[in-house]
């Protein structure tokens, strides 16, 4: 499968440490040769801010501006789009750029990123990119100019450590939510995308997995997936629908142990995670040519 990784560095719209740092640690890493190793065509593209950064929210909008028109390139050309990204907001970019309005999203992560301006404890601008993407919070800013994605058509797995707000939001606004990716209930939500949607885009904050793999994250949170239940679960999505864009965020160098365990654990899961979807686009060619 022909691939492009989106190099998208940047925390909160700053460049140059925390997890800003993944992305080019990934590459550093060895993230294109071991896709290339599995069968893959893999190029990489820099998404860099078109503005110089005056303010979180406006740094935010206009990378994700820019990812959203490079994943555009990137389908358009027969090309899948995989995000190596520092905050999760480079959903905002993927999930315009693939279309939202048809766009199911399915959501691994910790935490919520469900909350809105009034429902923050923290007022941490990416506790809200999932929200962002609904229109939940900041519609001015995003889904106004952007297009939203139906809340009804989001997935959330693996949330352990969730603001009342966000639990209060997911429930009103029909999020389906499986705590973990084996819970009860997981098959049946993810199923219940397909009449919803187009196309699925999976987003991965490395911090849904257990911290004994992945311990270099800024927000710890006990009890983790392992990867093999985040595979399982891309897995079902992708039988029921086409695995459009994928992105993987929330790897910060500085807190990774001395052997680089979370280093490992990402490019091994983003080059699972591009098998299962290259499997799943296989054996849907190989139906239709039955038909």
């Amino acid at each position: 499968m022909r691939i492009t990784v989106l190099s998208v560095p940047y925390d909160l719209g700053r460049e140059g440490e925390g997890v800003a740092l993944g992305p080019g640690r990934y590459l550093d890493g060895g993230l294109v040769a071991a896709l290339c190793e599995r069968g893959h065509q893999a190029s990489v593209v820099a998404v860099e801010r078109p503005e110089p950064f005056t303010d979180e929210l406006s740094a935010v909008v206009g990378i994700a501006r820019v990812l959203a028109g490079e994943a555009r390139r990137a389908v358009a050309s027969g090309s899948f789009p995989l995000v190596a990204g520092g905050n999760c907001n480079v959903a905002l970019g993927m999930t315009a750029g693939l279309g939202p309005a048809d766009t199911a999203v399915v959501w691994f992560d910790a935490h919520g990123d469900y909350n809105t301006p009034q429902t923050t404890p923290s007022g941490f601008l990416d506790g809200m990119p999932l929200a962002m993407a609904t229109g939940r919070a900041h519609g001015d800013a995003w889904a106004q100019k952007m297009g939203a994605v139906d809340p009804r058509a989001v997935v959330h797995i693996g949330g352990r450590d969730l603001d009342p707000g966000e639990v209060e939001g997911f429930a009103a606004d029909g999020v389906h939510v499986v705590t973990g990716a084996g819970g009860e209930g997981g098959e049946g939500g993810l199923a219940a995308l397909a009449p919803l949607a187009a196309r699925a885009y999976v987003h991965v904050d490395i911090d849904v997995l257990d911290l004994a793999v992945a311990p270099g994250v800024d927000f710890p949170s006990p009890g983790g997936l392992t990867p093999e239940e985040v595979v399982a679960a891309t897995t079902v999505i992708a039988a029921a629908l086409p695995v459009a864009g994928l992105s993987v965020t929330s790897y910060d160098p500085s807190r990774d142990d001395a052997r680089g365990t979370t280093l490992a654990t990402g490019i091994d899961l983003m080059c699972r995670l591009v098998d299962t979807v290259a499997s799943a686009r296989r054996s849907r060619r190989d139906a239709t040519r039955l038909q």
